[in-house]
């Protein structure tokens, strides 16, 4: 077999491969891009604290699925909602948490099974330490695919 016939192999495979892989990444990214169906997400809080006060954020999955359980895997929270904010308590207590730079957020992990038309309920409380506007996303998410709500807290002076 000749050389020229050997590299026209080659490239064929990698071209072939390099495809394949495209075309992967793209049926994963329109999976994922997908909200989870059946799952909804409500975020309580107030709308304006002082500076000093604590309080509690509340984020509430709902199983919505007539047959099948949520497995919610993570809630993220917008690190420009937390920048006004210490969390001092999750309840219940994530099994780890991470700061996820790609996505500019805190990932707090649970990993639990929510039954068809069931809620749990998630309270993060954090205490304002200072004056502003903090807004930003709060995803639940249940493995790569996730639902958004927006929180919005006012901080004023004491």
């Amino acid at each position: 077999m000749s050389n020229k016939r050997l590299l026209a192999i080659g490239c064929g495979i990698v071209f072939l491969f390099c495809g394949a892989l495209f075309l992967a990444l793209v049926g994963f990214l329109a999976y994922a891009i997908q909200d989870p169906e059946g799952v909804a997400l409500r975020v309580e809080g107030p709308d304006e604290v002082a500076v000093g006060e604590t309080f509690d954020l509340r984020v509430i999955v709902t199983n919505e699925r007539p047959s099948d359980s949520v497995a919610l895997s993570d809630i993220d929270i917008a690190d420009e909602y937390l920048a006004g904010f210490t969390i001092s308590t999750v309840t219940p207590d994530a099994e780890s948490s991470m700061h996820v730079p790609i996505d500019n957020s805190q990932s707090y992990t649970f990993n639990v099974s929510i039954p068809p038309g069931e809620s749990r309920e998630f309270v993060f409380s954090l205490r304002a330490e200072q004056e502003g506007i903090y807004r930003g996303d709060v995803d639940a998410c249940e493995g790569a695919r996730f639902i958004t709500q927006i929180a919005e807290t006012v901080v004023r002076a004491k």
